[in-house]
């Protein structure tokens, strides 16, 4: 059997990392501007408008049934002043989520329909986990949105003429452990790669990286986006090669900073969010 070894230098990061859709990048400095209290929209909407595809994306979702305008939105503009800033930044998670699940996957053993589904679940049960811990929010939604970034970084540096067989193929049952033989990493060291590149705080990227293993970590966001991953199995989003991933322990509440209480109400909270994004993108 044929085992492709990807060296994940700055330069081969910084290439791939070029060649992925543009919204998930503006998510990222989309996310940092809006930690600024002052921001104002002259600087969103000169940010968004560097995607035109995002731009009318944003101005379809905001006139759709979800948000029932009082008149229709023919803008950017009117848009961001319709919806707001905070829920413009989920769209463009949204929006994101779906450009980033486009096209086949010929060796992850899901469609683009189930990895959208699953970034934008975990983007908004992290968005709700970090309001009931003090976290960054906007943060928050970003790392949970892009976790699997890592995964379509993978899918295109292996190429068609790689050797390296399905995931469904494989024997394998656990995901990292069949990128690790393949590829020589994981998709959550290129997924923290490709953030550092885009600039995103190492403490953040970090818990994507380590979310897959986080016993006797103590980064309270890694801790929140494991227990948003299984929320996202839990309620039928989850990822084949995932499973073994996700159980529900004692210690992700506590290094958290979390009870179970909050943690049940704030996935009630998200599913409502997930359906109302859903359904504006459809």
């Amino acid at each position: 059997m044929v085992t492709s070894q990807i060296n994940l230098s700055r330069r081969e990061i910084a290439r791939v990392a070029e060649l992925l859709p543009v919204a998930p990048r503006l998510l990222v400095e989309l996310g940092q501007a809006l930690h600024d209290p002052h921001v104002d929209s002259t600087e969103v909407i000169a940010l968004l408008r560097q995607d035109p595809a995002l731009v009318a994306q944003l101005i379809r979702m905001a006139n759709s049934a979800a948000y029932a305008p009082a008149e229709p939105v023919g803008s950017l503009e009117r848009a961001l002043a319709s919806v707001g800033f905070v829920e413009a930044h989920r769209m463009a998670g949204a929006i994101a989520a779906r450009q980033l699940a486009g096209g086949q996957f010929r060796l992850y053993p899901f469609t683009g329909t189930k990895l959208q589904e699953n970034a934008l679940y975990v983007g908004v049960i992290m968005e709700e986990l970090a309001r009931e811990t003090r976290e960054s929010t906007r943060s928050c939604y970003t790392v949970g949105l892009l976790r699997t970034i890592g995964m379509m970084v993978l899918e295109r540096l292996a190429g068609p003429g790689s050797g390296i067989p399905p995931f469904a193929h494989s024997g394998e049952t656990v995901l990292d452990v069949w990128e690790r033989k393949h590829f020589g990493t994981t998709n959550v060291e290129a997924a923290e790669q490709v953030l550092l590149h885009w600039r995103l705080p190492h403490e953040t990227v970090s818990a994507i990286r380590h979310h897959y293993h986080p016993a006797n970590r103590h980064n309270p966001i890694l801790h929140l986006l494991t227990l948003a991953a299984t929320s996202a199995a839990d309620r039928f989003f989850g990822l084949p090669g995932e499973e073994s991933y996700w159980t529900l322990k004692s210690e992700n509440f506590i290094k958290a900073g979390l009870t179970e209480q909050k943690y049940l109400h704030a996935c009630e909270r998200a599913q409502r969010t997930f359906d109302r994004l859903t359904h504006a993108s459809a």
